[in-house]
Order: C-alpha cells, then structure tokens, then sequence
C-alpha cells in the first residue's frame, strides 16, 4: 500500500503585518500603562483603555476567521477519511476481535471445567463437601495460564483446609469456629481470635447490663422507700406548712426523681 496517500500539497499562507504592528501595539500600551490615574485624569484613561479593548477585539475577529477558514478545510478531510479509512480499520477490528474472544472463551470453559473435575475428585478425597467450594480457592484462569499450575493451587489450598479442620475438630467451641473459618475466607488464626474477642465483648456486655440493672432496682427501692416516708395520711388533715431542711446521701439519678416527685406534689423546694 502506497505510504503517502495522505499528503500536505501547500501549507496555509496567512498573510500578516504582526510584526510591524507590534511595535505601534507595544507602544499604546506603554504610553497607556505609564498614565497617572487621578480624579481629574481617569475620564482620559477610561478612554484610552476603550480604544485598545476596541482595536484587541478587531484583531481577535481577524485571527477567529483565519483559524475558522483553516479547520473547516480539515474538518472537511477528516469527515472523508473517517468514512473511507479509519471505520473500515475499527469495523474490522471490532469483528476480529469478537470472533477472537468467542475462541478464547470456549477455550478458557474448557479449561474451566477440567480444572472445576480436579477440584471436586480433591475435595472429595479430602472430605471438604459442603465446607469448601470451587470459587474460594480464587483462581485466575486464564488462556496462558497452565493446568498443572491451577491444579497445584487447588492441592495446596484443599490439603491446608483439610489440616485447619482437623486442629478445629479439637478446639472445645469447634461449631462456632468452623463458621467463623468459613466466613472470613478459611484463616484459622484469625477465626479463633475473632471469636475469643467476640466472646470477651459478650461477656463485657453482660457484666455491664447486670450492673445496670442493679443499679435501677437499687434506685426504685430507693424511690419507694421516699414515697412511703413522705406520702401524705389517708385522712385529711389540714397542717400548717413549714419549711424543713435535710441531707440525704443518694446517687444523682435518685435526687433528680426526689425532685420530681416533690414537683408532681406541689412542694416548694428552696
């Protein structure tokens, strides 16, 4: 195939004056810098100012139709040679490529499902049904990946769950264990250390609500207690009210009920 199908027969000529005008610019806008602006001067340099945003716009529109009249002459080849050119090489490649990963695929199933039969015959023989299963060993399979590879990441998985079952078959808490070891990807350290802490935070747990509760049945009797003491006669007496102080040694949570329990019978407290 010719090389040179695309070729630049004559480069765009921009005919410009840029540099002779550039020093008439430079000088404007020295001139125009170096103005003091006072009180009596800013209406001239606003004035100053204008007539050269006014001559920067006209140049900016000048440079706007030039780059306009450049890019529409490529936008126009570039139309072409997406149609002509660069479709036909993706069409291909987009079909190639399909047709390429339909093969590959079928020949990573194939190799899936050999390697799936290994993994059974071993966890079998292993006596791992229902504890492990073919997707927890993690393999990357893979076109260039070797079966004998993939089968001896099998064995050494299945031969160290098999090791890890024996040791937890003796571990006092073995169900719990086990579950844990299933759940947090086959790590047997870390099933046992998961565990012991969980049981340590129960046990936490359960030692801070019998406090608790302790505690609340303490301040109930406590608030009975008052409520016997202090809770007015059946019979209705009229007695002159006085006012009477006392210490009395309770947690916070029993001063906050003796006060409401005053609130909800109208006692003054001072």
């Amino acid at each position: 195939m010719n090389n040179e199908l695309i070729v630049l027969e004559q480069l765009p000529v921009i005919k410009q004056k840029l540099e002779q005008v550039s020093t008439q610019i430079k000088e404007k806008v020295d001139n125009a810098t170096s103005l003091v602006v006072n009180e009596d001067t800013v209406k001239e340099v606003k004035k100053v100012r204008a007539e050269l945003n006014k001559e920067f716009s006209e140049l900016e529109t000048q440079r706007k139709q030039v780059k306009q009249a450049i890019m529409s002459k490529y936008d126009e080849f570039e139309e072409i040679y997406k149609e002509k050119v660069s479709n036909l090489y993706k069409d291909a490649d987009s079909t190639l490529k399909e047709k390429i990963d339909s093969v590959e695929n079928e020949l990573k199933l194939e190799k899936e499902n050999t390697i799936r039969e290994f993994f059974q015959e071993y966890q079998t023989s292993n006596h791992l049904e229902g504890i492990v299963e073919f997707e927890n060993v993690g393999l990357n399979i893979t076109i260039s990946a070797s079966e004998k590879s993939l089968k001896e990441q099998i064995k050494a998985f299945c031969e160290k769950v098999a090791n890890d079952i024996k040791a937890i078959q003796t571990d006092e808490n073995s169900e719990e264990v086990l579950l844990e070891y299933k759940n947090n990807g086959f790590d047997y350290a870390k099933a046992k250390t998961t565990l012991a802490e969980r049981k340590k935070q129960l046990e936490e747990f359960k030692q801070h609500i019998a406090k608790n509760g302790e505690e609340i049945k303490q301040e109930e009797i406590t608030i009975h207690n008052i409520e016997t003491m202090v809770s007015a006669p059946k019979e209705v007496v009229v007695e002159k009210e006085n006012w009477y102080s006392f210490e009395a040694l309770m947690t916070e949570t029993q001063a906050k009920a003796l006060k409401e329990w005053f609130r909800d019978r109208n006692i003054e407290m001072r």
